[in-house]
């Protein structure tokens, strides 16, 4: 085997190396930039693991159902309190349901539903109950909730429509803690045929 001769390339090699690291690590910068607008304020809101704390006990995940209708779950290694009841804790707070729509982010309360809708934005009252279930959105100390109306789905014509239920935890301060979120799916027949 013929040694290999030095062809010059060393030196370009060396800078095609030293663009590929830069580019890496500006990417890297970019990601963790467009990450902090994200709603993260801190690592702990991330969740790297299955959150197994919380089981739906009633109804079965895509199975058809009728209304009124009612979700039942059990959740363990949660400490369950009312809004204002004590200090902020990650493992103490409440339940929110949310309907056919996203939870609110990590760290946020409520009153992000308000700053989302024009006609909320500059009304301190809100939210009100009544608004945050006009909203589909259902905060509870109870392990249940029973919805005795779900619209049908926007521009869906299907007979039988396939729904989002998604429980989050909220601080006693109102807070949505971590990211953790949990996801039932149900069948419901249309309104109005």
């Amino acid at each position: 085997m013929k040694p290999r001769q030095a062809t010059g390339r060393t030196g370009k090699e060396a800078q095609v190396r030293l663009a590929r690291a830069a580019r890496s690590v500006a990417a890297a910068t970019a990601a963790l930039t467009l990450t902090a607008g994200c709603g993260l304020g801190h690592l702990q809101d991330l969740n790297f693991r299955v959150d197994d704390r919380l089981h739906f006990v009633t109804p079965k995940d895509r199975s058809k159902v009728q209304l009124p209708l009612t979700i039942r779950w059990r959740m363990h290694g949660f400490t369950v309190a009312a809004a204002g009841s004590a200090a902020p804790r990650r493992d103490a707070g409440y339940f929110a349901l949310f309907v056919d729509r996203s939870p609110i982010q990590p760290g946020q309360t409520m009153k992000a539903i308000c700053k989302a809708d024009p006609f909320e934005r500059g009304d301190a009252a809100c939210p009100t109950i009544a608004y945050l279930q006009g909203q589909l959105v259902f905060p509870t100390t109870s392990d249940s909730v029973t919805l005795d109306r779900i619209p049908n789905l926007p521009g869906s014509k299907d007979s039988v429509q396939l729904h989002t239920f998604i429980v989050v935890l909220l601080d006693t301060a109102g807070h949505r803690i971590g990211e953790s979120a949990w996801e039932l799916d149900l069948r419901l027949p249309r309104i109005g045929g």
